[in-house]
């Protein structure tokens, strides 16, 4: 990976993640440059000047006038004071535009957001057309398999939701909903006011400002794409325009049925209504969102995991993703039970998603995919056996786990350690240290990193953070250490502290300089063994170093097990 990383720079390309497909795409410096100033002119705008605190202040203000002590002591603790973004690439569409995607992530927007978010999503009131996954929709479709009259189908698409939702329609729609709610309620849970908290909302708005490149942009309207509070923001939104949409087609269009995921819209209509007049409806009750209308094809309409058919009987669906993105290859190392849960899953959703007139090719379709994946027919071919057949016996019922582990995921050991805590009543999960997503930040941010803002009277070695380190000793011995802070601050203590040395110290530079009498530190010569951001990481990889060491005179912090020094040595380098 190190090496595709130095290539990709060399050549001055850029790595970017695709937005729906899962691929990765590569492009020249300056293609890259032309499309982010193009994704960040479509909905923001740029700032001449950088701002002060003003809008951190007001929200550390308007917390202590609602007496919100603790979420005011949240927003004082970030340093970060504006939103970063980053970038996707919209490979679906043509010429590859991008999205920006904010991030809040080290702001004290996110405690905010967080603190907001929490209330409001204890508001639960009735949606007329929300649908949380293709299950639900399935069932809600079944009594259209069979019109009594011809019908049609079509679907739209809400155009960048977000970015487009008025901020004054989406305070009334916050202000409504708790009210619907119960404001009483509402007040004693939160703690503030309906007013207070709006306010909240109505400040968290403004406070769209993002950084890039040095510069400052505000957004134009909406919410931040990657705020953790843009989904319950926009399905309050939507709610009541939904209502207005449903109010105004039982009117003009009745007979039609539409169902929402989000911010997509599908529709069925008889065929004397128009779907120019039902799209007007959508248009003038959605308090300015615009909407791309799509047709069924020849081959159906796309919607979630189902392709849609109309016929002249009635509705039929199949399950087919609406991604290209191919099935996981059968060669990667991913275990066994991965690669046959893979199998079950498209298998049973070719029959459960689909209905009885198109199951057989959706089926054919999965089965296609998996051989071109490289999965052998013999395994295909058992996996279906098996659910066709069932279960052998009754399975008993799991006994909840007491607790939870996350552990780096590490193949053929990862699974065996899971398999042994489940005997403690512990359930392990895997976490993945390396993911190929991650390259695109390591290829496109290739900057010098952040200078040491300490002013050291005696700088060693370059400044580093929370780094393991050994200091050599002139008589060939060594000190092992760890810190969380820069490295020279900490060798400027070891050397203030071997140089200024009492009779009694218990330093181990000083203890081993009793019986090594002409032995002195080298500090100018430290060198750095590795690193972690937990003092516990670090404090392993030290423990690690010192017990591998023929020459350490420092004692570790932990210590590590025979068995645990084995399984370390192919995860970190020994000391040399």
């Amino acid at each position: 990976l190190h090496s595709a990383v130095e290539e990709l720079r060399q050549d001055h390309l850029k790595l970017l993640e695709s937005d729906k497909t899962g691929v990765s795409v590569v492009l020249e410096e300056g293609d890259l440059g032309d499309k982010v100033n193009a994704a960040l002119s479509k909905n923001f705008v740029k700032l001449k000047s950088r701002p002060s605190g003003t809008l951190r202040s007001r929200a550390k203000q308007l917390c202590l006038s609602l007496n919100l002590s603790s979420l005011k002591s949240a927003i004082s603790s970030p340093a970060k004071q504006y939103l970063s973004v980053f970038f996707t690439a919209k490979t679906h569409k043509t010429g590859v535009p991008l999205r920006s995607i904010v991030s809040e992530k080290g702001c004290w927007q996110k405690h905010l957001g967080l603190f907001l978010q929490k209330h409001l999503s204890c508001i639960h009131l009735p949606q007329p057309f929300r649908v949380s996954n293709s299950t639900e929709l399935i069932s809600l479709i079944s009594s259209q398999h069979f019109f009594s009259l011809p019908h049609s189908i079509f679907s739209l698409d809400i155009e960048d939701m977000y970015f487009n939702l008025d901020p004054t329609a989406l305070l009334a729609s916050i202000s409504d909903a708790i009210f619907e709610h119960g404001a009483v309620d509402f007040q004693n849970s939160s703690g503030v006011s309906v007013a207070g908290f709006v306010d909240l909302i109505h400040l968290y708005l403004q406070s769209t400002l993002v950084e890039h490149e040095r510069g400052i942009y505000r957004q134009k309207k909406g919410v931040c794409i990657g705020s953790c509070l843009a989904p319950v923001l926009s399905e309050l939104f939507l709610l009541f325009a939904d209502r207005a949409i449903k109010a105004q087609l039982d009117i003009s269009a009745p007979g039609c049925h539409v169902f929402r995921y989000v911010d997509d819209y599908f529709i069925i209509h008889p065929d004397q209504t128009s779907p120019d007049s039902i799209t007007a409806v959508f248009s003038a009750c959605s308090s300015g969102l615009t909407f791309t209308k799509e047709e069924p094809s020849n081959e159906g309409l796309q919607y979630l995991d189902l392709r849609l058919h109309v016929s002249s009987t009635g509705l039929c669906w199949a399950f087919q993703q609406r991604s290209g993105k191919p099935v996981l290859p059968f060669s990667s190392a991913h275990s066994k039970s991965v690669k046959h849960g893979i199998i079950k899953s498209l298998f049973s959703s070719s029959f459960t998603k689909s209905c009885c007139h198109l199951s057989e090719d959706s089926f054919k379709f999965q089965h296609k995919r998996l051989v071109k994946a490289g999965f052998p027919v013999d395994l295909l071919r058992s996996v279906m056996e098996r659910l066709i057949r069932g279960p052998d016996r009754q399975s008993p019922a799991t006994k909840k786990k007491a607790r939870f582990a996350v552990i780096p995921y590490v193949h053929n050991s990862a699974h065996r350690i899971k398999s042994i805590a489940s005997e403690f009543d512990t359930n392990v999960v895997f976490s993945c240290r390396m993911r190929l997503k991650q390259l695109c930040q390591q290829v496109n941010n290739n900057r010098i990193p952040i200078s040491c803002t300490v002013k050291h009277e005696k700088k060693f070695i370059p400044c580093k953070e929370k780094k393991v380190y050994f200091i050599p000793l002139s008589c060939g011995h060594q000190y092992v250490g760890q810190t969380g802070r820069c490295t020279n601050h900490r060798l400027r203590e070891h050397h203030n502290e071997v140089s200024k040395a009492s009779p009694d110290s218990y330093h181990p530079i000083v203890i081993h300089a009793r019986s090594c009498s002409l032995c002195h530190p080298l500090f100018d010569e430290t060198k750095i063994l590795g690193g972690h951001d937990s003092r516990f990481g670090r404090e392993v990889i030290e423990s690690f170093a010192m017990t591998t060491a023929n020459n350490n005179v420092s004692n570790p912090s932990l210590l590590l097990t025979k068995t645990e020094v084995e399984f370390l040595k192919s995860e970190i380098h020994p000391p040399p």
